[in-house]
């Protein structure tokens, strides 16, 4: 597949890349004072310096950022309408700005939220509103490069190495991976406030991660062995593709709780559980951008894409896939993870506290999940239905949510008949 993503020439890429490295560098300084300000144990007497050092990144990655697309728009003016190249050029200073309040209200909340005495709701609401502002402006750069003809279609699926042979590293698992680590972050900021200590989940990560793609592959396997029959030694063929997210979640839970209940017997293990679990949802999100890039698990076909109006161009022009547009399923999962994840902590966490017992938001987990998968599934393009009869995940959705249902039936039935009520606790 040839590169199709900046149809311009070397020199012009060449000042692209030198200007984009330029808004990189300070991104990368900015983490390198941040890892700093986290490991320093008394924050407040700091503050004013590191406040300083960060709007210095700030101008950095602005600058860089401002340069970059003032770079890529004027060489693809030709192309484009003043209209696309305002769209860019302001997307990018704003995108850089709430990119820096992002991570740095992201460290404040999740890391250095004590110290420097600051309302939790506050901190968390400006990380959610920097989030989805960063997330805005993104789209409205990358739309305006999609006007000028500065992208091409279909989007590059992996960082090469050797484009001859194909060798790389796919967007897929870089995704899976970001996804991963930010569960993990938010995690361990659940159990800071608990126990106020950080990195008591970074074993368990390490043990869990790999068992969840162990057992997403052989989810993946058994659910499509009419594939593999012929040729069974393809299933380990990894790099082939072929994950699913069930028994990812299910292998990764079992593997992460075991570790926890014999390596970190300090953790409350059905507390961890249930402010964990749920957490598993954000990295799903992020992870379905992954099939966003590789064109892969796609709903079925489109004449047209008015029904999604609202989606960037830059999403829309990359669904459209062998001669018609597609059913942006990535993005309607994207966006209901989301909302699980914050209906299960917050709605019932939160919302629901006086009524809620133990492992409820675990189960919750599993019901969410699995009405998404029945409802979600008929949307799919047959091509990427599991089981002979395409219905695999779809039965198991009901699986997924009836069992978490009972669950949580039998779960505050046993609390209220078998066992003494458990009081929310106070944090």
């Amino acid at each position: 597949m040839p590169l199709n993503i900046i149809n311009i020439n070397a020199l012009q890429t060449t000042l692209i890349v030198f200007f984009t490295m330029l808004t990189i560098g300070g991104i990368l300084l900015l983490g390198y004072g941040v890892k700093n300000y986290i490991q320093e144990e008394v924050a407040v007497k700091h503050f004013n310096k590191d406040k300083n050092r960060a709007m210095l990144y700030g101008v950095v990655t602005t600058i860089g950022g401002f340069i970059a697309a003032i770079t890529t728009l004027a060489l693809g003016a030709g192309n484009g309408e003043v209209g696309a190249l305002a769209l860019s050029v302001g997307g990018a200073l704003v995108f850089a700005g709430s990119l820096l309040t992002f991570i740095l209200s992201f460290v404040v909340h999740f890391y250095k939220l004590k110290p420097l005495q600051i309302k939790e709701n506050l901190s968390f609401k400006v990380v959610i509103l920097s989030g989805l502002l960063t997330f805005v402006t993104l789209f409205m750069v990358l739309d305006g490069f999609v006007y000028l003809d500065v992208i091409t279609f279909p989007l590059m699926n992996k960082i090469y190495f050797n484009r001859a042979s194909g060798s790389g590293i796919a967007f897929y698992a870089l995704f899976i991976l970001v996804g991963a680590i930010l569960a993990l972050a938010v995690s361990d900021h659940e159990l800071f406030k608990r126990y106020k200590r950080h990195g008591l989940l970074e074993n368990v990560f390490y043990v869990a991660f790999p068992a969840g793609i162990v057992g997403a592959r052989i989810w993946f396997v058994i659910g499509d062995w009419y594939r593999f029959a012929a040729d069974p030694i393809k299933m380990f063929y990894i790099w082939e593709g072929g994950l699913a997210i069930m028994g990812g979640a299910l292998l990764g839970i079992i593997v992460g709780v075991l570790y926890v209940k014999f390596k970190r017997k300090e953790i409350n293990i059905i507390w961890a559980v249930d402010v964990i679990i749920p957490t598993i949802l954000l990295a799903q999100a992020v992870g379905r951008w992954g099939n966003f890039f590789n064109q892969e698990v796609y709903g079925v076909a489109l004449s047209d894409m008015k029904a999604f109006f609202f989606l960037p161009e830059f999403v829309k022009q990359n669904m459209f896939i062998e001669g018609s547009y597609r059913v942006p399923l990535f993005f309607i999962e994207f966006l209901t993870n989301i909302a699980g994840f914050f209906v299960i902590r917050y709605g019932i966490g939160e919302g629901l506290k006086k009524y809620k017992q133990p492992l409820d938001m675990a189960f919750a987990y599993a019901v969410w999940y699995g009405l998404t998968r029945v409802v979600l599934e008929p949307l799919r393009d047959p091509a990427f239905n599991m089981g002979d009869t395409g219905n695999w995940s779809y039965i198991w959705g009901y699986v997924f949510a009836g069992a978490g249902l009972l669950a949580i039936i039998v779960n505050h039935l046993i609390r209220r008949y078998a066992l003494k009520p458990v009081k929310p606790s106070a944090e």
